[in-house]
């Protein structure tokens, strides 16, 4: 008779999709996916609870953004640089606030994302550091670049409209 082998399976690392979690991010992902990527349309377009919660008048972006925070929280129990974070907060502000315009930001909320954004980014982190790092830092410096030109540029067209009417 011959003798089986048995060979040892890892209960550490969980696959979805034929994607490898890590099992300290197991959580991360599965939020990103529930708020915005769980449900499929006709044409493969996905969408999930951060869209529908988005709808809510008034306090439907608050919400959302207060429970992207989460995975902001668990980014920093984990130990990711402080770019990185800056990173994923930026993106959730960036979510929050432009998803705050009426119908178009709720159609932006759909499109952009952030969960799923933070979690890459995460995931990424964990597996390349370095090059990630520096992603972060292009990102975080054209995002302050674009805010700032974004208060310069109105503040100098209206400086120059009240020295052209002298």
């Amino acid at each position: 008779m011959e003798k089986a082998i048995v060979v040892p399976v890892r209960q550490d690392v969980r696959e979805v999709k034929g994607e490898l979690i890590d099992p300290r991010i197991v959580d991360v992902e599965a939020l990103a996916r529930w708020m915005d990527y769980a449900f499929a349309l006709p044409g493969g377009f996905r969408f999930g609870f951060s869209g529908i919660i988005g709808l809510i008048p008034g306090i439907g972006d608050l919400i959302d953004a207060l429970v992207s925070v989460y995975i902001v929280w668990r980014a920093i129990q984990i130990g990711i640089p402080r770019v990185t974070i800056t990173r994923m907060v930026l993106n959730v502000g960036i979510e929050g606030i432009l998803g705050a315009a009426p119908f178009l930001g709720d159609l932006f909320d759909v499109i952009f994302k952030a969960n799923r954004r933070n979690y890459e980014l995460l995931r990424t982190h964990m597996t390349q550091s370095r090059r990630q790092r520096c992603l972060d830092w292009v990102f975080v410096l054209a995002t302050v670049l674009i805010a700032a030109a974004g208060i310069a540029l109105p503040i100098w067209a209206l400086v120059a409209i009240v020295n052209y009417s002298k």
